[in-house]
């Protein structure tokens, strides 16, 4: 028996708790017409390209990327806003996170681990009801190409939404639209894992048997997106799964990396862009956030990587650093925007040698008080197309933005191939499209040998998963010394998910186990 996910996400089996019945279908005077939009293929193709849209504004959304992206010490800031605060602060020998997730109804923090949770269950809910509509009401559409497209859509975010829950929750529910209710239980994250894995290649293989094109709504204009584009974002989305699923250096070394290697081989060859309309429908939270120079910025720990010779860390109290003279043109000589924007933002006006990517200041961005180590002068502004904070530019949440970046999945591919003992020329040569193309540093050579191409191929993966959701937390927690002690490394089952199933509350991080043992 299927019955509708409309309910998913927080609460996704209150409605059995509560009536013992069996099913999830709810009355709602909202939507008197549901069923019969169920029934309708515009509708149906409507609700599969929303998939899309819901997936973008969930991966980048700050109340659940905030506190993960400064928990990795990528990111940095001091305001509270999203929890970021609470949950990127340390001890006063800055060298542990005491803090695990606060997982009670009534805690503040709680509203980190519910994002992903009711965002991701969401999506699956509306593209379990497209694939019942095509699958078991065997809807008809007005050609073969508007049912595969709506089919291989609505399946691939199926699978990469279960996808996410197996990268940031110790267990979850693996569901498709034949998925018995009655019987529903949490799996653990592995089995998640390879479930979402299978589900988004099947997407993938529906998608590169038939000839369509994406429609443009369902990225706001972010480009033109064909069956071979969709699958290509559907591997790439697979290759992520596994390759930053691990939560430790064993599950790292244990992953099977010949199949990321395939799979991010017939990856992105392009960035998947979406346009943000000032958050109205498509919301770049993370990129609005992180490209204001007073909202987020660099941690010390990343600007001493681009620049060890003037960018300290820890942060120099009181002074801070002086203007960068990095080598790599991602960062330059730290000068940005105008010359009437240095009395505003501490700027340098922009030269010759400004960076592409990263902008220095002068000014604190946030409050000592809430701890020097929060604190930064270099600012990420890749995504800051007009080069001024201009509030009709992604500071205020316009203008298009990668969901996910062919050079992610270029240094993706090349830490497959070299894990995997594969060809070093061809894992030096993928590490050079970012490190060479972008940075204008020295070219990574095969004869250098694994482990010094591993260590590069490190420094690249720093700088560009910057702001492409919380990719910088999945990459860090899988390796020695990347989360500080105490660091929670994955996320517990809600709160309110575990009290309609009648559980135990618990947490991950602190002073307990900062994850779940390896399935």
């Amino acid at each position: 028996m299927r019955s509708s996910l409309s309910t998913a996400g927080l609460g996704l089996v209150a409605a059995l708790a509560v009536g013992g019945c069996g099913t999830l279908d709810i009355q709602n005077p909202n939507a008197p017409d549901a069923s019969r939009a169920l029934t309708d293929p515009a509708a149906i193709t409507a609700v599969a390209g929303g998939t899309l849209r819901q997936f973008f504004n969930t991966y980048n959304g700050l109340n659940g990327v905030g506190a993960l992206v400064t928990q990795a010490r990528s990111h940095t800031a001091s305001w509270n806003n999203f929890n970021m605060n609470f949950y990127s602060s340390v001890d006063a020998d800055g060298t542990r996170n005491s803090r695990a997730w606060q997982n009670d109804p009534a805690a503040a923090g709680r509203t980190s681990v519910e994002h992903f949770w009711q965002g991701y269950y969401a999506i699956a809910s509306s593209a379990i009801d497209a694939l019942y509509a095509v699958r078991i009401n065997n809807l008809t559409f007005p050609n073969n190409a508007a049912k595969v497209r709506t089919e291989a859509t609505a399946q691939i975010m199926l699978g990469a939404a279960i996808g996410q829950i197996a990268l940031n929750y110790d267990k979850g529910y693996a569901i498709d639209e034949t998925t018995d209710l009655a019987s529903l239980d949490f799996v653990d994250r592995k089995a998640l894992r390879d479930f979402a894995v299978a589900e988004i290649l099947q997407g993938v293989a529906l998608a590169n048997g038939t000839t369509f094109t994406l429609d443009g709504a369902w990225t706001n204009g972010g480009g033109t997106y064909t069956n071979q584009d969709l699958a290509r974002l559907g591997n790439t989305l697979a290759a992520m799964t596994l390759a930053y699923w691990p939560r430790t250096p064993a599950e790292n070394a244990a992953v099977n990396w010949s199949q990321v290697a395939t799979l991010a081989s017939n990856g992105l060859a392009r960035d998947f862009i979406f346009v943000g309309d000032g958050c109205s429908a498509f919301c770049p939270d993370l990129q609005s956030w992180s490209n204001d120079l007073f909202g987020i910025r660099v941690h010390t720990r990343v600007a001493n990587l681009l620049d060890p010779a003037t960018q300290r860390t820890p942060f120099p109290d009181p002074d801070g650093n002086p203007p960068p003279d990095s080598p790599d043109k991602r960062l330059g000589d730290g000068s940005f925007g105008t010359a009437d924007m240095e009395g505003d933002y501490g700027t340098i006006a922009k030269t010759a040698n400004a960076g592409t990517d990263f902008a220095w200041s002068a000014y604190d961005a946030f409050f000592a008080s809430r701890g020097q180590y929060h604190q930064s002068n270099i600012g990420h502004i890749r995504y800051d197309r007009g080069g001024v904070q201009s509030t009709n530019d992604i500071y205020f949440g316009y203008g298009p933005v990668p969901l996910i970046s062919k050079d992610q999945n270029a240094l993706i591919h090349a830490e497959a191939i070299l894990r995997s003992n594969g060809s070093l020329a061809t894992a030096a040569q993928l590490i050079n499209g970012t490190r060479v193309g972008r940075g204008g540093l020295s070219p990574a050579l095969a004869s250098e040998g694994q482990t010094a191409l591993l260590s590069k191929l490190e420094y690249e993966t720093e700088i560009e998963l910057l702001s492409l959701g919380a990719s910088v937390f999945y990459n860090r927690r899988r390796f020695p010394n990347g989360l500080l002690t105490g660091t929670p490394r994955e996320m517990p089952v809600p709160a309110k998910e575990l009290g309609v199933r009648l559980k135990e509350l618990y947490t991950w991080g602190g002073t307990g186990p900062a994850n779940s043992p390896t399935p």
